[in-house]
């Protein structure tokens, strides 16, 4: 009678180990497949960077530096730094684009508010880097820029919108203005530089309620079909905070960290080990709570689909957002030529990044992109990572070695 038990403990423990060892193998092949982060360059095989051969400042018509999410930058950010050097070369015909949330975590507060220090604190970083630079800068708003959504959103904007314009000369430093949906045209030499607010569209708080020279989204789609087709010779390029497609976690990829320790997401300190139960935090975030500012969320998807289906019409050559923190290079298909995904412009806010058919090239690491536009019609793409690496990837969008 008393080996009985132990007869038991055995039959149970093999049984536990027979079906538990699918479900573990299961469970690190899950993991495997999400850790495929990409840390390093990831670079289409086949793809070939052409040489990377000096460039004359005649040669150029315009340069366009593109950064987005630089609103958590630390004092020494390595990316402003290279950035202004960029824009210093040409500043003449330069234009730094900053593609949103450039002040975290809630936009610029009121002055009353203990954060509002902070908060202009990271904003002034990037004005600086347009100031010392001698370059035309351009602000675009984020979803933080909006706090994030929360009621106080387009008092904090409008905020930020003041200050950018105190700091810079003009008054055309931050677009679209007044927190509308735009779009706005800026017209450059070869290129239109169209930018629209993609988080009004996303935004379920106030937003101006007149005003605005498109209030509508049907309002907002014609005028941006209007200024695609009187573009003329110039290139279109769309500047916006959220992209249309990302390989990113917006876009449903996690990494190993979020499945094991998803409670970094809340708080970067807070390494708490959760196997399995970590797992549920991406699943139950991308399939069922369907956020927003995810490409799985209702609005989100019916903004693309909507400004995808005025692309389709008249396809611009490059559209161009942060809200990933990552660095990717996509073929566009039939909403543009080329996607960029220039986020990375805080280093410590660096988040994963996997690749899909569609992409040119990808890297999990702190940078911006340079677009010329050069003469003969030439457009030629660098990514730029700051420190010894330089330019990581290069490509000719139209012109000389394209394919």
């Amino acid at each position: 009678m008393k080996n009985r038990p132990i007869k038991s403990h055995r039959k149970n423990a093999k049984s536990a180990w027979r079906y538990g060892l699918p479900v573990l193998a299961g469970l690190f092949y899950f993991l495997a497949i999400a850790n495929c982060s990409h840390t390093r360059p990831y670079y289409r095989p086949g793809e070939v960077s052409p040489p990377d051969t000096a460039i004359g400042a005649a040669a150029v018509r315009q340069r366009v530096l593109l950064i987005g999410d630089a609103g958590g930058a630390e004092a020494q950010e390595p990316s402003l730094a290279a950035l202004q050097a960029w824009a210093a070369e040409i500043p003449e015909k330069t234009v730094l684009i900053f593609l949103g949330d450039n002040i975290y975590p809630r936009g610029l507060p009121a002055e009353n508010v203990p954060q509002r220090a902070e908060a202009e604190q990271r904003l002034l970083r990037q004005l600086q880097a347009v100031k010392v630079s001698g370059a035309r800068g351009i602000f675009v708003p984020g979803n933080h820029d909006w706090a994030k959504g929360a009621p106080e959103g387009l008092d904090n904007l409008l905020r930020q919108e003041k200050l950018v314009n105190d700091f810079l000369p003009g008054e055309n430093n931050f677009l679209p203005r007044g927190g509308c949906p735009g779009p706005v045209a800026v017209d450059l030499e070869g290129v239109r530089i169209i930018i629209l607010d993609t988080h009004w569209w996303l935004h379920r708080n106030r937003k101006p309620s007149s005003g605005c020279p498109q209030g509508t989204e049907d309002a907002v789609l014609e005028e941006l079909k209007f200024l695609l087709n009187s573009a003329g010779e110039r290139e279109a390029l769309i500047a916006a905070h959220h992209p249309l497609v990302s390989h990113g976690p917006h876009g449903g990829f996690f990494t190993w960290k979020d499945h094991l320790f998803p409670l970094t997401n809340l708080k970067r300190w807070l390494w708490v080990p959760l196997p399995v139960i970590g797992s549920l935090y991406p699943l139950f975030r991308w399939n069922v709570v369907k956020h927003d500012q995810d490409l799985s969320g209702e609005r989100y998807r019916r903004m693309v689909q909507r400004i995808s289906e005025v692309f389709a019409a008249q396809r611009p050559l490059v559209y161009a957002a942060g809200h990933e923190h990552s660095l990717q290079v996509l073929e566009g298909e039939k909403a543009a030529s080329y996607l960029l995904v220039s986020g990375a412009g805080s280093q410590t806010k660096i988040t994963g990044v996997s690749d899909g058919e569609n992409t040119l090239f990808a890297h999990s690491h702190t940078g911006f992109m340079a677009l010329d536009f050069l003469a003969g019609g030439r457009v030629l793409l660098r990514v730029v990572e700051p420190g010894t690496n330089g330019v990581v990837f290069r490509k000719w969008l139209k012109g000389e070695g394209k394919g």
